[in-house]
């Protein structure tokens, strides 16, 4: 099963790329075939397994033999990996099933964001409406609504704090797709593990600002991939964050 469960990894990883790099240029993932970047010739079948094709090819296009990203092959190699990571230690259950979502849109916002700037909407969408009914399944729909008004919380949160940025730096401090994934942080973690999360990602984000700002003189950093990745820690850690809270309030 754990195979099983890395062998759809490699599947929608894969996927993920295509979500990635085609919606922020307007191209469409679902009909159009996948071409080469180079010679946009139409890639076959057996030109599309994961890992597979990319190692047999030598990371080359079999028809013009230019170079592919190792994007794909990491790309595909990482998302199966963590599913199969994520069942192993969780097997069927909420965490499995919640995990894969925030697994998956941390994958998609690493690239999108790192790539082109852009958080896109669709995927933050999807990954609402299924962790809302997950929650809802799973603990009831009194916890998922209570789950929905964390997101509300947050995302209300994240807009004050894109105004006041606006007010002193005279402009835009956060991008309108971070504030959204705010929404999805609280509608995952709730409002106290959402703040802790949207915290540490300022401490992950804070060495590629710094370096970015003084290396490369770049003065607007994507912010998106370290929210994203301080969501999936805090979400795999929160029993250790609630024995902490728990602690405190015992002090």
């Amino acid at each position: 099963m754990v195979f099983f469960v890395f062998l759809i990894g490699l599947i929608l990883g894969s996927f993920y790329l295509v979500i990635a790099t085609r919606l922020p240029k307007g191209e469409d993932v679902l009909t159009s075939r996948s071409r080469c970047d180079t010679c946009k010739k139409e890639l076959k079948w057996y030109n599309l397994i994961p890992l597979f094709s990319y190692a047999i090819q030598r990371g080359k296009c079999s028809y013009c033999h230019a170079p592919i990203s190792s994007l794909h092959f990491l790309c595909e190699l990482v998302t199966g990996i963590c599913f199969a990571l994520c069942y192993w230690f969780f097997g069927f259950s909420y965490i499995f099933f919640v995990g894969i979502i925030v697994i998956s849109l941390t994958i998609i916002i690493y690239i999108s964001d790192f790539k082109y700037m852009i958080i896109l909407d669709s995927p933050l969408v999807v990954g609402s409406i299924l962790i809302f009914l997950l929650k809802g399944i799973y603990y009831g729909w009194g916890e998922a609504f209570y789950s929905l008004l964390c997101g509300i919380s947050l995302f209300v949160i994240m807009l004050l704090v894109q105004n006041l940025g606006k007010i002193i730096f005279k402009k835009d401090a956060l991008g309108g797709g971070d504030i959204k994934l705010s929404f999805v942080m609280g509608l995952v973690l709730n409002l106290q593990l959402g703040l802790v999360s949207l915290v540490l990602s300022t401490f992950l984000a804070l060495p590629y600002s710094v370096a970015s700002l003084y290396l490369v003189k770049k003065d607007e950093v994507a912010y998106g991939p370290f929210l994203a990745g301080a969501m999936l820690i805090v979400f795999f850690t929160m029993d250790k964050w609630q024995i902490l809270f728990n602690f405190l309030l015992g002090i």
